[in-house]
């Protein structure tokens, strides 16, 4: 009898903060998972995320075609890339290689490589919409970025664009909102829950800066069925879940380590820094039979006991 070998993935950007939450949802579902990127794992780690190997690498052609793959993927989810718009100021051709270059890697490698069926899942931000104002946005809003880093989100989805029209490659392209949860190090619950553990209370930006967030472990389900399930050649989605107010989330979190914390903010703006960035993500439930399930109230609880035990 032969047996019938489990589908293959590959993960870029496998040890990040969202990569290694898609590993786990993919093996979940019965992948056999090959991860790339940069990453301190003993394999212990790495087996413990849902891979079945692990290559320490640049996104580049010649280390895509030196994955130890046995067969052919079914899809390649490219979760490596620029994260922080903040990076993306101070170094922005780094910001561009990180999400430009690579991105051109790995749809070349697919071009060249990968069966007509394989499929494609880019990473995307909210980033490229801009500030759009009181609106809830959807997958055809226009474009309009206001910082380095929503620019280059923009570019690699025009490269998408390109090598689906020119060249039929299967495609589906997520828009994550402000992902957030256990294990994020970085960004604004990390910053202000270090600043509560020692009393700080005060933060940039006026407070009513409005977001809709997404815990990882909902965004990587919606990852891994945009890689999986049957879909048109092209297809973007975007992925929200709980609109707040910058001043409500941080209260929400603050409460996780104080009753007494009020946060306060300095009135400050940024240019790069949308007053309001929220999503209608309807489309997405629709066609990839997706729910986010993580409340905020037991994703915030999650993330500040991770929090405490990992300082």
């Amino acid at each position: 009898m032969i047996q019938k070998l489990s589908p293959l993935v590959i993960v870029t950007g496998a040890a990040g903060f969202v990569g290694r939450h898609v590993c786990r949802a993919l093996a979940r579902q019965g992948c056999t998972v090959t991860g790339l990127g940069h990453g301190r794992w003993t394999e212990a780690e790495w087996r413990d995320w849902g891979l079945s190997s692990f290559v320490d690498g640049d996104v580049d052609l010649q280390t895509l075609s030196a994955l130890p793959c046995a067969q052919a993927p079914v899809a390649i989810l490219h979760c490596a890339g620029s994260s922080a718009v903040s990076y993306s100021y101070a170094q922005p051709h780094g910001d561009f290689q990180r999400a430009v270059d690579t991105t051109a890697a790995v749809l070349e490698w697919q071009r060249l490589n990968a069966p007509k069926d394989c499929r494609m899942v880019l990473v995307s931000s909210a980033a490229i919409y801009g500030d759009q104002g009181d609106v809830d946005l959807v997958e055809g809003s226009s474009h309009t970025p206001i910082s380095p880093y929503g620019f280059h989100k923009a570019m690699a989805e025009q490269l998408c664009d390109s090598y689906s029209r020119f060249f039929g490659l299967h495609i589906s392209i997520v828009r994550l909102f402000s992902v957030y949860g256990e294990g994020l190090r970085k960004q604004l619950l990390w910053d202000a829950a270090n600043k509560f553990a020692t009393g700080e209370h005060r933060f940039f930006g006026t407070g009513h800066e409005l977001r809709d967030w997404i815990h990882v472990e909902d965004a990587a389900r919606l990852l891994a069925a945009a890689a999986l399930r049957p879909q048109r050649t092209l297809e973007v989605y975007n992925g929200g879940h709980v609109q707040l107010t910058t001043s409500q989330i941080l209260t929400l979190l603050a409460h996780q380590f104080s009753a007494d914390i009020r946060p306060e903010f300095t009135g400050e703006t940024h240019s790069g820094n949308p007053r309001r960035l929220t999503s209608d993500s309807r489309h997405t439930m629709d066609q990839l039979g997706w729910t986010p399930s993580t409340s905020i109230e037991d994703g915030l609880r999650a993330y500040a006991a991770w929090f405490k035990g990992a300082r």
